[in-house]
């Protein structure tokens, strides 16, 4: 087995995975050198020390810290300094391997039109099923606040711009699934990352770091577009917002590219009809981006397959549609690290994962 296959290998472990495939192979040879692909697999999962890296590698701290250095500014691993010492940690399929490098698009020396070919091929060949989880999918919907009715109550893991107003860090990245995927031409400068994620894409030249102001206008533009909010499925430490579209999106593509279950990304709302105030005008059903409404008489919602997005909603001007309260609702994975060990467990890969933490 040469390196790339045990790159792949431990990969595979984390809850994200990388099902083995010839793409999946061939994207690490494009990204890791031979050197830099040995010495990820000494990485963890969670941030380490140089210096316990050099030491299971058999490496010295400063070859280690260079050949880090050059994978961190390639978006292929974690890094920040604390006290005078480097702490490193192995980025995932994604959010990691596929999303950065990405958003370094024409400022790195990589093959990015090949990278996006492999990366399409992969998602569709196994890699996507992988973001649904066991049944825990990697993200979930935000619904556009203006969408909801005004006598609905909207809990504070349901706001978009909370979550904007609470961040310490906030940056603006190029969406890597529309630069990979060429789908579409929605707007490409709607990728937020939030807190130290976003101090870290912004140090490494990925993104810029914005005020709130333009993370709330970015928001803007985005519902103009028809774009869906998505973020991940936890209720604290919320690292991202996509604004995701149905042809390139690999989130929201479980649904519209893989055929997956509406229910594992959608919001706690789902779209209702004034059936007195819709005049069947067929604009809603252009928006939806998952199908999920019909229109004969008056336009007919498939409850089922709504994702409780609200795109459909901005494009009523009759006030037909609002976001109304499921009779049945679900609460996140109350951070990360909980959603990281109850995906691993629902793949039956707790154990080989828990070893890739130390």
């Amino acid at each position: 087995m040469d390196v790339y296959d045990q790159l792949r290998a431990k990969l595979a472990t984390h809850p994200m995975g990388a099902p083995d495939r010839d793409s999946i192979l061939e994207i690490l040879r494009l990204l890791f050198t031979p050197e830099e692909a040995a010495l990820a697999l000494h990485l963890l999962f969670k941030p380490g020390r140089d210096s316990e890296i050099a030491e299971r590698a058999g490496l010295p701290v400063e070859e280690v810290v260079a050949h880090c250095e050059a994978m961190a500014d390639k978006g292929l691993v974690y890094a920040f300094e604390a006290r005078g010492r480097h702490f490193y940690m192995l980025f995932p399929t994604a959010p990691g391997l596929f999303e950065f490098p990405l958003m370094k698009h024409g400022r790195l020396d990589l093959p990015f039109d090949r990278l996006g070919e492999l990366w399409d091929t992969y998602y569709q060949d196994g890699w996507g099923a992988e973001m649904t989880g066991g049944g825990t999918h990697m993200a979930r919907v935000l619904p556009i606040q203006e969408t909801v009715d005004a006598r609905q109550t909207v809990l504070a893991y349901e706001e978009v711009v909370g979550y904007i107003e609470r961040a310490k860090y906030i940056s603006l990245q190029d969406c890597p699934c529309r630069v990979s995927k060429k789908g579409c031409d929605a707007p490409v400068d709607v990728c937020l990352a939030l807190n130290y994620g976003a101090k870290f894409l912004a140090e490494r030249d990925m993104g810029r770091l914005i005020e709130r102001d333009e993370a709330l206008a970015v928001l803007d533009r985005a519902r103009q577009a028809g774009l869906v909010h998505m973020t991940s499925n936890t209720l604290d430490r919320v690292e991202f917002i996509c604004n995701c579209c149905p042809c390139c999106c690999g989130l929201l593509g479980t649904v519209t590219r893989l055929g997956g279950a509406a229910a594992n990304i959608a919001s706690n709302f789902q779209a209702a009809v004034d059936a007195e105030a819709c005049l069947a005008c067929g604009l809603c059903t252009e928006a939806c981006p998952v199908g999920a409404i019909t229109v004969d008489e008056v336009a007919r919602v498939d409850r089922a397959q709504c994702i409780g997005c609200g795109v459909c909603v901005t494009q009523c001007a009759d006030g037909a549609l609002a976001l109304v309260r499921r009779e049945t609702t679900h609460e996140p994975p109350k951070d990360y690290e909980t959603w990281l060990t109850q995906v691993a467990e629902e793949k039956g890969r707790l154990e080989a994962f828990s070893a890739q933490l130390g």
